[in-house]
């Protein structure tokens, strides 16, 4: 997974933004900017696939390939 394939969908850009600032609640995610749960919950599965998204619990945190993929997107 790369910065294009984030990048070129404005969902997967808008929930890796909020996951890169410290936001780990996909359901505040989704209610602030009013994207239906089930798109956030697949766009934070493709993130687990890609290796730059993990869950721990009830909570998303960036792995280190996202926490480099923010760095580069910033």
């Amino acid at each position: 997974m790369d910065e294009g394939f984030i990048l070129s969908n404005k969902y997967r850009r808008s929930i890796f933004d909020e996951l890169a600032s410290g936001e780990t609640n996909i359901n505040r995610i989704a209610k602030k900017h009013r994207i239906i749960i089930q798109v956030v919950e697949r766009v934070a599965n493709d993130f687990i696939k890609g290796d730059i998204l993990e869950k721990k619990g009830n909570r998303y945190i960036l792995t280190d390939k996202g926490e480099k993929l923010a760095m580069n997107i910033r």
